[in-house]
C-alpha cells in the first residue's frame, strides 16, 4: 500500500499529490525514517500551487531539518515562507533552531519578534517561557 501512495504523491503535481505527500512524510515521521520524509515533503512542495499549502509543507519541512540536524537547511527553507498569518509561528521554530545551533541571542531575539506580532496568547506565552529559560 505504501508503495502505491508514493506512486501516487510521485505521479500526481498537484494539490492532491501534495497532500499525498504530507501523509506520506507523517507516515516517515513515525517510523523514524526522517530522510524519506524529507523527501515526501520537498516533493509535496514542488506538487503545490496554494501559498498557505507550501507554508504548511514548508513548516513541516524545516521541523524534520532540524531534527536531522540540518540547522542551516531549516532557517533557509524557513525563510521561504511568506504572510503575515505566519509570522509567529515562523519565529518560534526560528528560536529553535537558532538554540540548536547555540545562539541563544538568536533565539532571543527571534522569540521577542514573535511576541510583537500577531501571535495568539498561547503562542506568545509560550515563546516568554522559552525567552525566560535561556541563560543569558
Amino acid at each position: 500500500m505504501l508503495s502505491g501512495a508514493e506512486k501516487f504523491a510521485a505521479d500526481n503535481k498537484n494539490t492532491y499529490g501534495a497532500f499525498a505527500s504530507l501523509e506520506l512524510a507523517q507516515h516517515f515521521v513515525e517510523q523514524n525514517d526522517l530522510p524519506n520524509a524529507e523527501k515526501q515533503l520537498q516533493q509535496g512542495l514542488a506538487a503545490a500551487s496554494d501559498d498557505n499549502l507550501k507554508s504548511v509543507i514548508s513548516m513541516r519541512l524545516a521541523r524534520v531539518q532540524l531534527q536531522m540536524k540540518q540547522a542551516d537547511a531549516a532557517l533557509k527553507t524557513l525563510d521561504s515562507i511568506k504572510g503575515e498569518g505566519w509570522t509567529a509561528i515562523v519565529a518560534d521554530l526560528r528560536g529553535e533552531i537558532l538554540l540548536s545551533k547555540g545562539d541563544k541571542q538568536g533565539a532571543r531575539a527571534a522569540w521577542e519578534a514573535g511576541v510583537k506580532s500577531d501571535a495568539s496568547p498561547a503562542l506568545s506565552e509560550m515563546m516568554r517561557m522559552k525567552m525566560n529559560n535561556l541563560s543569558i
